[in-house]
């Protein structure tokens, strides 16, 4: 076999191990490995308080109950009576829940010619109250359970029979009620000096098309906004991004994001691709090493950019990006087309030292996707397009709000 046979058929071995890890994912590892040069995750040191509950304040005690001692369990009087404290948190269920009766005061009006009533009256004689509308989408959004499982938890600890049609048409109504609200969130994130991109795939099964997730978060907020079921064009982005948008973007390097102006690219995304390549069993021992190596190199110029983001750096990480980026003899194709990509952006990687407010990583965005992924590993996507639309603008605001009010969020929503 010719060398350039070998170089296309280990390319096609580079391709299909790529595949597989998006298909079947990472093997865990089972044991340290010495070799790994991922730069590792600082460990937190935790007290022995962290692990017990915290005390309870005294404005949140709701009942105390009294133990008194006045003799010992084997029956003689006990001296040096002393109290101590404990405190038990519990919540009531089953709960009962609560049927108002509304007596609505009706009358015909002689000068409107037309009967009146004292409030709205409803399209059918029993509705479901405001708290089981709102629980229902906390716990379809927030919970990603499916129609039977809320059907299920309602019942058995609200005595409340659901059907399915209900559940639909409340999450429905909830999105039309939280559309401004969902606007005005756009807005608010747009306004930020630093927002994040990301896309991942999501399937719409009216009509099998395979369409896309995509989510802007702001960077001092933390607070999401999210396009569901639309295509991976760039006219999302620039939906999501508004015409106006003047601040700092960070993203992977996906080609809807090429013309965005103040663009910083992930370096974690960059990272990963040397590392993975670096570890790749489909090299012959003397590939990997010089991958290992090209690796290194990168993981150190990383380390010196997050200890130093003076702009007067700038020309000094330039020079040892284009430097990595040469090719070399030993580099196998994928390689290649890595180092010409990063040649090519070298500029955006370096944007961060223009200001010490953007992140070098797009993991806010990454993280923001992740509760959608695991909501799509168990439902597969929505059904119609307005589905669709109804929780991109549900998991919007439910999400920002859990954000914005980590402690009572659900109480907040409630509000809303």
């Amino acid at each position: 076999m010719n060398d350039e046979l070998k170089i296309i058929l280990e390319d096609f071995k580079l391709q299909i191990e790529e595949l597989q890890t998006m298909v079947f994912g990472k093997k865990k590892k089972k044991e340290v490995d010495d070799d790994d040069l991922t730069p590792p995750k600082e460990k937190i040191p935790r007290s022995s308080d962290s692990y017990k509950r915290p005390i309870p304040k005294e404005s949140e005690v709701t009942e105390v109950k009294f133990h008194p001692l006045n003799q010992c369990s084997c029956g003689e009087e006990v001296t040096q009576k002393k109290t101590v404290l404990f405190f038990e948190e519990d919540i009531p269920i089953p709960a009962k829940k609560i049927v108002r009766k509304h007596v609505v005061g009706k009358a015909y009006c002689l000068s409107c010619k037309k009967w009146q009533t004292s409030i709205p009256l409803p399209t059918s004689k029993v509705i479901l109250g405001l708290n089981i509308q709102k629980y229902t989408c906390y716990l379809s959004i927030m919970c990603r359970l499916s129609f039977t499982q809320i059907q299920n938890i309602l019942k058995d600890t609200y005595q409340i029979h659901i059907s399915e049609g209900e559940i639909a048409k409340i999450l429905n109504r909830e999105a039309i009620k939280l559309r401004p609200f969902y606007e005005q969130l756009k807005v608010k994130i747009r306004g930020e000096p630093v927002i994040h991109l990301d896309e991942t795939s999501w399937k719409l099964f009216v009509d099998g098309s395979a369409t896309y997730s995509w989510v802007m978060s702001g960077g001092e907020s933390k607070e999401n906004v999210f396009l569901i079921g639309e295509s991976r064009g760039k006219g999302n982005m620039d939906h999501l991004v508004g015409e106006n948008f003047n601040g700092f973007v960070v993203s992977d390097d996906y080609g809807a994001y090429r013309k965005l102006n103040k663009h910083q690219l992930c370096w974690a995304h960059l990272l990963r691709k040397f590392r993975d390549l670096a570890k790749s069993g489909e090299l012959d021992e003397k590939t990997r090493l010089h991958c290992k190596a090209e690796y290194q190199k990168l993981c150190l110029i990383y380390d010196d950019l997050k200890n130093d983001r003076r702009i007067k750096r700038y020309d000094d990480f330039s020079l040892r990006l284009k430097e990595l980026s040469k090719i070399k003899q030993l580099d196998p194709k994928k390689l290649i087309r890595m180092k010409t990509t990063l040649a090519k952006n070298i500029p955006k990687y370096l944007t961060c030292l223009s200001d010490s407010r953007i992140p070098l990583t797009n993991n806010q965005a990454e993280r923001s996707l992740r509760h959608l992924v695991l909501k799509r590993r168990i439902s597969f996507g929505s059904l119609t397009k307005r589905t669709a639309d109804n929780l991109a603008i549900l998991l919007s605001i439910l999400m920002s709000l859990k954000q914005r009010f980590q402690s009572n969020f659900f109480l907040e929503y409630l509000k809303v």
